[in-house]
């Protein structure tokens, strides 16, 4: 159970660092060569400086947020598929803890590796939301 759990937290690791690479990284170097071109303009006052300085780090937020949510749903989605097999081990009646556990255990393998094998099109779902930025 450990194993599966780990390679998915890998799988996860890799696409967020692979998202951060292609998408991110980019998204904040406009956003950062946006704020300084608001420092290169001698016009703007205080609080104009500071909305030329948070429209261009909106960006950022937005990307951010679209990451983030689309990770919050595979956790979530992740945590649902768990909670089925906690169900599913205390529905079997059983009581002996040996049984439960090889009722749940592989049932939480399986979830970890339906997670595992939807990663590319998610990855694919947040690539085009980060696109937009």
């Amino acid at each position: 159970m450990e194993d599966s759990q780990r390679k998915l937290n890998d799988a996860i690791s890799t696409m967020a660092g692979t998202l951060h690479r292609n998408y991110l990284r980019r998204i904040y170097g406009d956003a950062f060569n946006c704020s300084y071109r608001c420092t290169e303009d001698p016009t703007l006052d205080p609080v104009k400086f500071n909305q030329c300085v948070e429209r261009c780090s909106s960006k950022i937020t937005q990307a951010e947020q679209a990451m983030s949510q689309e990770m919050q749903h595979v956790q979530d989605r992740l945590m649902r598929c768990i909670q089925s097999c906690e169900d599913k081990a205390k529905d079997s009646g059983n009581k002996d803890e040996n049984r439960l556990r090889s009722i749940f255990e592989p049932c939480v393998v399986n979830c970890a590796n339906e997670i595992h094998q939807l990663l590319p099109k998610i990855e694919s779902r947040i690539s085009d939301q980060l696109k937009k930025y």
